[in-house]
C-alpha cells in the first residue's frame, strides 16, 4: 500500500501554531521591526517545533528579490575547480545565497555557448564568478560580455591589470618559489612539465621560467602535458632516459604522480635520482610514494573571497561601468581587485605556502 507523502509545514501553518497572523510570521521571518517579545518567541517556538524551512523561490517572488550566485567554468572535475566552488557554496550559504554552476565546454561551439551564457543572465543571479583557469577556453571570450550584464569576478591565473575583478590563484609566485627552492638545493637547473598551454601573463610556468632567468640557470625546452597522469607517466619515462636531468617541476600534483611512476619504471629513484616537485596541494600528494613536494594554493580560501566581492561590499563601494548592460542596458557594477604578485608569509592576498615532502632532495655528488 503506497503511503501519502507527508507535506512540509508552511507558513500558515506556523502563524496557526504560533497563534498570530502570516503578515506577522513573514515580518519575523525577514528581520522586521515592531515584534513584541512575546510574538517573537511564540513563533520562533513554532519555526522549531514544525521543523519549519522558509521557501526562497516563493519568498523571492513576492520581494522580487532571489538572492542567488551563478558560477561559469570550463571543468570541474580538476581539484582547484572543485575546491573553488567548495569555498564559494560554504561561503555563500553562511550569507543566505544560493548557488549555481554551470559548464561551458570547450567543444559546445561559440553559439551553443552564447545561448548558455545568454540563458544565465537571463536567470537575473546577483552575480557571477567565473572560474577561468585556462585564457585559452571558449570561456574566456566571454568574460567582457557577461561583466557588462553581471557584477562580476573572475578567479583566473592572469594579472590582475588584464581584467577588473580578478581574483588571482598566485601561480606566478608559487611557481618561481618551487623552482628556487629546487635551485636552492643544488640542482645546476630545473626541467618543466607544464599543463595544458594557455596564454596567462603570470603563471605557474612562467614564474619556473623566471625564477631560472633569475639564477641564470639553463631554461629547458617546457614539456606540455595533458590533465591525465598517463601522460606525464610517458614524460616521467622520457626523462629518466637523460643523465642531466635531476630535478622536474610538475604542472599540478596529478602530473607529478604520473612523472615519478615513469620515472620509477624506468629504475631510477625519486629523489635520490630525480627530485619531483607538483602543485597545487591536491591531498594525493600526501599519500603517494614518495609523498610530493608542492605548492599549497588555498582554493576554498579564495572561493570564498570572491563571494566576499559579490555579497558583502556596499553598491557605493564598487565601481560603475560606463557601458550599457549586455542583457539590461543600465550601467552595472564593476569590481576592482588590489592582489600582491610576489606576498609575503603574513599576506591575506594569496594564502599559499611551500609544503616540501619526500620527492625533494639535493642532487647527488657524482
Amino acid at each position: 500500500m503506497a503511503t501519502a507523502k507527508k507535506r512540509a509545514p508552511s507558513i500558515k501553518d506556523v502563524a496557526r501554531e504560533a497563534g498570530v497572523s502570516v503578515t506577522t510570521v513573514s515580518r519575523y521571518l525577514n528581520g522586521g521591526p515592531n515584534l513584541s517579545e512575546g510574538r517573537r518567541k511564540a513563533i520562533e517556538l513554532a519555526v522549531k517545533e514544525l521543523n519549519y524551512r522558509p521557501n526562497i523561490i516563493a519568498r523571492a517572488l513576492v520581494s522580487s528579490e532571489f538572492r542567488s550566485i551563478a558560477v561559469m567554468a570550463t571543468d570541474i572535475s580538476l581539484y582547484g575547480s572543485m575546491q573553488l566552488i567548495q569555498g564559494i557554496e560554504e561561503a555563500a550559504r553562511v550569507r543566505k545565497y544560493l548557488v549555481t554552476v554551470t559548464l561551458v565546454n570547450d567543444d559546445d561551439g561559440e553559439k551553443k555557448a552564447k545561448e548558455t551564457v545568454d540563458q544565465l543572465i537571463q536567470n537575473g543571479p546577483t552575480g557571477c564568478i567565473l572560474i577561468d583557469l585556462g585564457n585559452s577556453s571558449l570561456l574566456h571570450a566571454f568574460i567582457d560580455y557577461i561583466s557588462k550584464a553581471l557584477p562580476t569576478v573572475i578567479i583566473d591565473e592572469a594579472d590582475v591589470h588584464l581584467h577588473s575583478g580578478n581574483l588571482m590563484l598566485g601561480a606566478y609566485e608559487g611557481g618561481y618559489q618551487v623552482t628556487k627552492y629546487l635551485l636552492r638545493l643544488g640542482h645546476k637547473t630545473v626541467f618543466h612539465v607544464s599543463i595544458p598551454k594557455n596564454d596567462n601573463k603570470y603563471s605557474r610556468s612562467l614564474g619556473w621560467r623566471q625564477a631560472l632567468k633569475d639564477a641564470g640557470a639553463k631554461i629547458p625546452e617546457p614539456l606540455a602535458c595533458t590533465w591525465d597522469p598517463r601522460k606525464a607517466e610517458q614524460i616521467g619515462k622520457y626523462l629518466a632516459s637523460f643523465p642531466d636531468v635531476t630535478a622536474v617541476f610538475a604542472g599540478n600534483d596529478e602530473v607529478a604522480a604520473g612523472v615519478i611512476r615513469g620515472i620509477l619504471l624506468e629504475g631510477k629513484r625519486v629523489p635520490e635520482d630525480i627530485s619531483v616537485a607538483g602543485f597545487d596541494g591536491n591531498p594525493i600528494g600526501e599519500v603517494t610514494v614518495p609523498s610530493i613536494t608542492t605548492w599549497q594554493q588555498n582554493f576554498q580560501t579564495i572561493g570564498a573571497a570572491a563571494v566576499e566581492r559579490l555579497a558583502d561590499k556596499p553598491n557605493q563601494e564598487r565601481g560603475e561601468s560606463e557601458e550599457s548592460g549586455a542583457a539590461g542596458g543600465h550601467a552595472l557594477p564593476h569590481f576592482a581587485a588590489e592582489v600582491n604578485l610576489h606576498p609575503d608569509e603574513n599576506s591575506d592576498d594569496v594564502p599559499s605556502r611551500l609544503i616540501i615532502r619526500e620527492s625533494t632532495a639535493s642532487p647527488r655528488v657524482a
